[in-house]
């Protein structure tokens, strides 16, 4: 099937509409098992296409990618196409290196595509990007770490959680320190805590995000609340990295926690054991997730290019190559042809852990995006390790956080 789109497409190219030898060269952070991927799609594209050569380059994971995206535009180096993720996009469009799309967005395009993920790479009504990679934040379990504790199905609510975590946390030695722990957290900043944090109705912004609000009664019943796995119900380790906890999930040593709908298909084919994935928790009623994922952004100067750069950016996109990426990795589908199609419907039936990612839509949120997000990112992650990895005071902590952080953003 794909293979005849192809060909329909290109019955549709007049003759002519490239030039001989162009190369789009597109950057992206997509490692791991998903490169493999990027770089068939991109041979693909190249032999469907005569006289167009895609060159995909992996560019180091995300901020990896912003970094030296950042550093090109200073020496006007950038790519033709770029992966950009939704939370760093007003850096960009502050830094005036992207233009508004709004008119040059087929119609058609722009109907399947769907509005909640436009709303993603708009900004002040208007249109920066496509979008491309969508993931929601899920909950993982080890089903077979259940089921020898004879737990039927995974938690529903925080308290449901925290009463499995403690059947499942085990001291196998009698040392007085467990050796199997039940729950994980990541301390990855923004990423870690906004499923939480929103789920007991808290912001990370003021609403004109001139302030960061850390010091909130919401932030602090989050941090105290996660913080509390460790150190009052004991299910969840108290000085493990993040490193470790995710070899020790690998492993069969933690058996449950968040993480991204990106990793639904690794998680499937690598780990030793039973892998089941519901929504994350509710805390107090209700359930937030993250609604994370990266646009694809035009960077060619001349009109022509810009319409070669366009012709790859919807095809990559297009209904059958956003259902391959949701079978084959995780991703929600960005447009309504595909999330209406037969096939993808039979897919999830058979295989129910990719449909929690797409059910996850109903309550999942981008986070903030703002211009300096990398650098309040990293003092969040400082703030989370001094919390859980130096023990201290979850206020203090973040009183000491919000202090920096305006300070930094010119609000003392």
């Amino acid at each position: 099937m794909r293979r005849i789109l192809l060909a329909l497409l290109l019955t549709c190219v007049p003759f002519g509409a490239y030039s001989r030898d162009t190369e789009i060269t597109f950057w992206h952070s997509l490692g791991f098992h998903v490169k493999e991927i990027i770089d068939e799609l991109a041979i693909e594209y190249t032999e469907s296409h005569p006289g167009v050569r895609v060159t995909p380059v992996f560019q180091g994971l995300y901020e990896e990618l912003q970094v030296k995206m950042l550093a090109a535009a200073v020496t006007h180096g950038l790519p033709d196409v770029a992966q950009v993720q939704f939370e760093y996009m007003s850096t960009y469009i502050e830094n005036g290196l992207l233009e508004p799309i709004n008119s040059s967005i087929p119609a058609d395009e722009k109907e399947d595509i769907l509005d909640l993920f436009w709303e993603l790479v708009t900004e002040d009504g208007n249109v920066y990007g496509v979008p491309f990679c969508i993931s929601t934040t899920v909950f993982f379990y080890n089903e077979d770490a259940f089921r020898q504790a004879g737990i039927e199905g995974g938690p529903s609510t925080w308290e449901e959680m925290i009463d499995i975590g403690k059947r499942l946390t085990k001291d196998k030695d009698g040392d007085g320190n467990p050796d199997n722990y039940a729950m994980m957290f990541w301390m990855d900043g923004f990423y870690g805590i906004a499923p939480f944090l929103w789920a007991n109705g808290g912001e990370f912004f003021s609403s004109d995000k001139r302030r960061v609000l850390l010091t909130s009664e919401e932030m602090v019943q989050t941090i105290t609340m996660l913080r509390d796995l460790a150190f009052t119900h004991r299910i969840m380790p108290r000085n493990w990295t993040d490193w470790e906890s995710g070899q020790a999930f690998l492993t069969g040593n933690l058996a449950m926690g968040p993480f991204t709908s990106a990793a639904i298909s690794y998680g499937e084919q690598n780990l030793p054991w039973k892998l089941r994935i519901i929504p994350i928790p509710a805390v107090n009623g209700r359930r937030a997730s993250v609604l994370g994922g990266s646009a694809l952004v035009n960077f060619a100067g001349k009109k022509k290019r810009r319409g070669e750069v366009d012709d790859f950016i919807y095809w990559l996109v297009n209904k059958e190559n956003t259902i391959r990426l949701h079978e084959k990795i995780g991703y929600v589908p960005v447009r309504r042809s595909a999330l209406n199609s037969l096939s993808l419907r039979a897919f999830d039936r058979k295989y129910p852990n990719y449909k929690v990612a797409i059910d996850t839509l109903d309550f999942a949120r981008p986070l903030p995006g703002h211009p300096e997000f990398l650098k309040i990112n990293e003092r969040l992650r400082s703030m989370l390790h001094e919390v859980f990895l130096g023990a201290a005071d979850p206020a203090e902590a973040l009183a000491k956080a919000e202090e920096e952080i305006n300070r930094m953003l010119g609000e003392p």
